[in-house]
């Protein structure tokens, strides 16, 4: 750790017991930047406020850094690649970083057969808003920052992924979504992947854009849906994720743990609450996790709406009456499944 601060420029830097502090670049305050032992969560006082977060925010807030770029620079800094080799159980518990070693194993793999789009990906496309999301509450700034098009030839909205932990420019894939009405009767899908690859289940949408937010604010919302991720946006609340589907992927489970916040599911109108627990099962007990769920008909029955598609207090309020995933609604999770199994 006292590499990494120095590289920052930081100065004054000393070990305790628990957490290594130093004076920031240009600063006097010897405690301004606290970085913990066991998590390597970290706050920084300064003139324009306090910052919190983890080392990697640090890095990010320091080094006027986007998250991709400070990943790289941390791992550059200490000599370590993406691919995890070592057998010595004693470097294995030193490492601070191995949490993310171990995510990235995989990860690297895949990346070798995997192609990474960049910003060539979007050239066909207009980088325009699509009105009828503009109305649904979707606003031209977070279509900016997301970096949405339009395709006129295709008829669809363009959404491209960017790799959870890569740089601005690096994506996973690119899809479209129709915006053509009464599609279901005319065979044309919903969703249709316009890159030859988009493996979804290995990320998680929304989360490089929001990976600072996210650690500040010390939980993640988890969505279904990217249009959820954007409507959360424009409402300048960027702790919303997508996975895509209702259902979370091991890595995505690594990723998500990874991230040493609480974990609130909030998953589409109609989802039975005990597949939601199965969900928050995959979590519990390493991470906090907790459910938002419509348990007082405010979202429309059979609608499929998410949280995060219902007004902004409706929605706050969905997320101040989260229920939190506990050895009590694991007992119900295990009551339902016996069930299950005897029917």
């Amino acid at each position: 750790m006292f590499t990494i601060l120095e590289s920052l420029g930081c100065h004054d830097i000393k070990e305790y017991q628990g957490e290594w502090r130093a004076a920031l670049p240009e600063g006097t305050n010897k405690t301004a930047v606290c970085v913990k032992k066991n998590n390597l969560s970290s706050a920084i006082r300064c003139a324009e406020g306090n910052n919190v977060g983890d080392i990697f925010t640090a890095v990010m807030d320091i080094k006027k850094l986007s998250f991709g770029k400070a990943n790289k620079y941390i791992h550059k800094l200490l000599g370590l690649n993406y691919t995890y080799k070592s057998s010595n159980k004693e470097e294995d518990k030193n490492d601070p970083l191995q949490i993310f070693k171990k995510i990235k194993r995989k990860r690297h793999t895949l990346d070798k057969d995997i192609p990474i789009y960049d910003d060539s990906c979007m050239k066909e496309y207009v980088d325009l808003p699509y009105i009828g999301w503009v109305r649904e509450g979707v606003m031209p700034f977070a279509c900016k920052r997301f970096n949405i098009g339009y395709s006129y030839d295709r008829k669809r909205i363009v959404i491209p992924e960017r790799k959870w932990d890569g740089d601005d420019n690096e994506y996973i894939g690119v899809s479209g979504r129709t915006t053509i009405e009464n599609y279901e009767m005319l065979g044309i899908p919903k969703f249709f992947k316009l890159s030859n690859t988009y493996p979804r289940s290995e990320n998680i949408y929304g989360l490089n854009e929001n990976y600072k937010t996210i650690q500040e604010a010390g939980y993640v919302v988890c969505l279904e849906a990217q249009k959820s991720v954007l409507k959360r946006y424009s409402r300048k609340d960027g702790t919303a994720t997508a996975i895509g589907k209702c259902e979370f992927s091991p890595e995505q489970v690594k990723i998500l743990i990874s991230l040493n916040v609480e974990i609130i599911i909030a998953l589409d109108e109609g989802i039975d609450i005990n597949l939601i627990r199965k969900e928050c099962n995959k979590f519990y007990p390493i991470r906090k996790v907790s459910y938002m769920y419509d348990r007082w008909g405010l979202i429309k029955e059979g609608s499929k709406d998410s949280p995060a598609d219902m007004p902004n207090k409706i929605y706050k309020f969905m997320l101040k009456h989260r229920t939190i995933y506990d050895e009590r609604e694991r007992r119900l999770l295990r009551d339902w499944q016996e069930k299950q199994r005897k029917n």
